[in-house]
């Protein structure tokens, strides 16, 4: 107990004994800023003295004894040359010119020495006994009270200057037993005032260092990924960014790498998550080891992305490959990188990344090709890519995208009984774009929604038209995706549509490809139940397409069957397709559905699906898909003759 009593006396005379680097530095600069305060209000009150002892002498008759004056000026501009050599070092320190901190404390030391030996020099020599206190007190209170002192230099600094004090008053009289307790007095305040002066500093750099630390945490963690201990994306970028900036690099040399890791999806199913997670981060420490000197950082799930310098860059990837392979034998994981080379110092980071992200994309299903650079070809891909994402909306609005239908016959007769309507974008600036330019981007994106949800819009509003201008009306078939079910209430959608126009129901067949209903979905399923509870027709499209044909069509329900128009590729020469087709017919006729062909183009086509069965045909052979100005123009001239069974 009696050691710990002295262990805390010690601690708290020494002050600064166990206080972080981060507190002592915290204290040194503080101690900094008060020299610019001290020095500069010492400076202006010592040329006001001299100025003022100056005109003094001029302007009044009183006299002044020459060794008086001589005594009060050199105590002047002793003052004046410390408080400048004061101000001068720090505003050196704060403009980086000087880090030398002996050198500072010397300067802080030299100053305070003269100071008190100015106080005390100026309280001795003074014929005021007002004026002797106050000269001491002064300089006593700028040393003591504005620095930040440990309480044992306290003591020592205020128990010296008072005791030479009061050494000196009494060479020039007695002193009383009046003047030395009040100089106790004063001493006791001004220590406690050093005391808390120190204290209270130190508590402020204890709750900034303790503010520091917590922000420094947030910031790590801010720009580090949680599982891998890697930096994320967005300390890469920032990073990326500064790098490239440095004119000593050569930008021909350096790569942005994205980096994916093939069939991991099957690694995670296999052995669960827990080992997928300590995966990557075995996998981000080989990233490490392959490029140490580089910048790194997980994109995202098991991609990853670096700033490499080129030489050897495949020699390293190659490394990369091999310690993946070795990982695990029956989980054949694979990787793959795209590259791209910075343009110039000015390439933003995020835009390099997506570009080394498309490439290596380019090559996720080629399994003779694990890299490669990105390249013009690509650059044109990618633009058309992001400016389809950016622009669909856009497009709705303007009227760009259009519906062209695409006429559906009886197979017994050849008259009119429907049509499919299927998408085309009239861009103004990459023009007529197919489906196949920008059905699968939106899908990607899952902005897939928003055009089919245009499709029926339009199409309602031509049949309403339709009616309303007296012309022939007949149902119309529309393709959603599956995306469509996951984003939307499409029943709901369907209704809200169907009631603003005042068309029938019957008049919306809704189409859904036999690929979108693989792999079981329950809210897919109710949805589907929900429409046709509502009165839509619900037809498969593309049957014979997927893998699932047969269990599609146990486990849904469905009025029309479309047959792929696959099965009538080259008809006439594999003899294979029309037993095929006529069992599928006989299928469809066995469970209830209807049949409709897709793809007829030839009269051989034709007569033979109409003598299996087959009860509807589309293809070029009956037209193309077409605007709805064209499609009623041939209605008129009688090219179509729309039946009186459409639907």
């Amino acid at each position: 107990m009696k050691k710990s009593f002295l262990s805390k006396v010690k601690d708290f005379f020494y002050g600064l004994s166990h206080s972080s680097d981060y507190t002592k530095d915290f204290l040194f600069n503080s101690d900094i800023r008060s020299n610019f305060f001290i020095g500069v209000t010492v400076i202006c009150l010592e040329i006001f003295m001299l100025l003022r002892l100056e005109f003094k002498n001029i302007l009044t008759d009183v006299i002044q004894d020459s060794d008086w004056i001589r005594k009060h000026v050199c105590a002047y501009l002793v003052l004046l040359a410390a408080a400048v050599i004061l101000v001068f070092y720090s505003f050196l320190y704060k403009k980086g010119k000087t880090k030398s901190r002996v050198l500072g404390k010397l300067v802080k030391d030299l100053f305070c020495v003269v100071s008190i030996s100015f106080g005390l020099y100026m309280s001795y020599i003074s014929l005021n006994p007002t004026s002797q206190v106050f000269a001491f007190l002064t300089m006593e209170i700028f040393v003591l009270c504005i620095y930040a002192w440990t309480p044992l230099q306290s003591l020592l600094i205020s128990v010296g200057s008072f005791g030479i004090y009061i050494y000196l008053q009494s060479r020039l009289g007695p002193v009383y037993y009046g003047t030395k307790i009040n100089s106790f007095t004063a001493w006791l305040f001004l220590y406690a005032c050093a005391l808390n002066t120190f204290y209270q500093k130190k508590c402020v750099a204890q709750e900034e260092e303790k503010l520091e630390s917590l922000l420094k945490y947030v910031r790590e963690k801010s720009s580090q990924d949680e599982l891998t201990g890697l930096p994320n994306l967005h300390k890469f970028q920032y990073d990326a960014m500064e790098f490239l900036k440095k004119s000593e690099v050569v930008l021909e040399n350096w790569r942005f790498v994205f980096m994916d890791i093939g069939n991991f999806k099957n690694y995670n199913e296999k052995y669960g998550f827990s080992a997928g997670n300590a995966f990557l981060k075995i996998f981000g420490q080989y990233i490490i080891e392959e490029f140490p000197d580089e910048l790194v950082a997980r994109y995202s799930d098991d991609h990853f992305i670096v700033l490499a310098e080129v030489k050897n860059l495949e020699q390293r990837l190659d490394s990369l490959h091999e310690k993946i392979r070795k990982w695990e034998s029956d989980v054949q994981m694979t990787l793959k990188a795209g590259f791209y080379m910075p343009k110039d110092q000015f390439t933003p980071p995020g835009s390099a990344c997506d570009y080394a992200r498309y490439a290596c994309e380019s090559i996720k299903k080629n399994y003779t090709v694990n890299y490669i650079e990105y390249n013009t070809m690509m650059h044109k891909e990618f633009n058309r890519k992001k400016y389809i994402v950016n622009s669909i909306d856009n497009a709705i609005k303007n009227g760009y995208i259009k519906v062209f239908y695409q006429p559906v016959v009886w197979a017994a007769d050849g008259k009119l009984c429907g049509a499919e309507a299927l998408a085309r974008w009239d861009d103004p600036d990459f023009g007529f774009l197919q489906p196949g330019a920008f059905i699968s981007i939106l899908e990607e994106y899952h902005l897939i929604h928003k055009l089919d949800m245009a499709m029926l819009e339009i199409v309602c509003r031509d049949l309403r038209e339709a009616m309303d201008k007296g012309l022939s009306f007949f149902p119309i078939s529309i393709n959603f995706s599956r995306l469509d079910f996951e984003l939307l209430n499409l029943a709901d959608e369907l209704d809200s549509c169907v009631e603003r126009y005042g068309i029938d129901k019957g008049l919306i067949h809704v189409e859904v490809t036999e690929s979108m209903l693989g792999e079981g979905n329950a809210k897919l399923t109710g949805m589907l139940n929900k429409l046709r509870e509502r009165g839509y027709s619900l037809w498969l499209d593309d049957f014979g397409s997927g893998y699932s044909g047969l269990n599609v069509l146990k486990d849904y329900s469905f009025d029309m069957m479309k047959i792929d128009m696959n099965f009538l590729s080259k008809f006439s020469e594999n003899k294979k397709s029309q037993p095929i087709l006529t069992s599928i017919v006989g299928l469809a006729e066995k469970i209830g559905m209807k049949t409709l062909s897709e793809g007829v183009e030839t009269n051989e086509a034709y007569d033979f699906l109409r003598s299996i069965g087959c009860q509807r045909l589309q293809g070029y052979l009956f037209g193309k898909p077409m605007l709805k100005s064209e499609l009623v123009e041939k209605i008129h001239n009688g090219t179509y003759v729309v039946s009186e069974l459409a639907g």
